[in-house]
């Protein structure tokens, strides 16, 4: 049965997992049961503490310490270097986890901790470890979604699918209004923004700018001008027979270029086509 301290524990750490509360606030939790004056959790080039006076220099001992064993103040004592703490100051106790590699440190001014203290904490830092590598996994997944998000932004290209509008789509939407576009249809919105409906029910958005000119295509698709030409105008929104007859190609010469250009690309038709070039590094140009 988990105590009631233990539990209340885990709950902070949980908390400070998903960034609904400051790591500070599970540290001072800590503090108080176990009656310390200082906690605090150091990683490889961070640290956290429960107050907010900056936490101490972790302590260069403590790289040489076993994970997963509480070490007391004359242990730490005994290891300590030239520039570290005076462990023999008060009563501490230090454990370590090995992935992500952590520290823990619990200091009191006076009296000392207990036995059952230690063996507490041992059984607390796997679970601090795993709060804290949960939390930091978070954190990069959600700064790689913001890098995606301004990505697309700035290549004014958004998706309307089964669950709404992406947040470039949302953005863009603010501009051009609600969109309902049937599959293979394009249709012109508000602000010069444009909306495509894609074989599988979901909606293209693309704002007002042009790709790369036909050379820059060419190149990157291993396409010859010509063709790169009418893939182009293709991508922009025109039918095949629109995109022929602006670039004055007949009708067959316009779907001879075609079936060279999804047979290069490995796409299937326009849908296809858009979808690659709108949804690539292409957009960007």
């Amino acid at each position: 049965m988990i105590a009631r301290d233990d539990s209340e524990f885990l709950l902070a750490l949980a908390e400070a997992a998903r960034g609904t509360q400051a790591w500070g606030a599970a540290l001072a939790l800590l503090r108080g049961q176990m009656q310390a004056d200082r906690v605090v959790l150091y990683a490889e080039a961070q640290a956290w503490a429960c107050t907010d006076t900056p936490p101490p220099d972790r302590p260069a001992c403590f790289a040489a310490l076993r994970p997963s064993r509480a070490y007391g103040a004359e242990e730490m004592a005994d290891r300590a270097g030239p520039f570290d703490p005076d462990f023999t100051q008060g009563d501490s106790r230090v454990i370590a986890a090995a992935e992500p590699r952590l520290w823990l440190w619990l200091w009191r001014a006076r009296g000392q901790f207990r036995a059952a203290d230690s063996a507490r904490l041992t059984s607390l830092m796997p679970h601090v470890a795993q709060a804290l590598g949960l939390g930091q996994e978070r954190a990069r997944l959600a700064q790689a979604l913001q890098t995606a998000q301004a990505l697309h932004w700035r290549a004014g290209l958004g998706l309307v699918g089964p669950d709404g509008p992406d947040a470039t789509a949302e953005r863009l939407l603010d501009a051009g209004g609600v969109v309902t576009t049937a599959p293979g249809t394009l249709r012109a919105l508000p602000d010069g923004v444009s909306a495509y409906g894609l074989p599988d029910g979901t909606v293209l958005l693309r704002a007002p700018r042009d790709l790369p000119d036909p050379e820059t295509l060419a190149h990157a698709l291993g396409l010859t001008l010509s063709e790169a030409r009418l893939a182009r105008a293709v991508a922009q929104g025109q039918s095949l027979a629109e995109a022929s007859a602006s670039l004055g190609l007949t009708r067959e010469t316009g779907r001879s270029y075609a079936k060279q250009i999804y047979a290069k690309t490995g796409t299937t038709g326009q849908p296809a086509l858009m979808r690659l070039i709108w949804c690539s590094a292409l957009a960007f140009g």
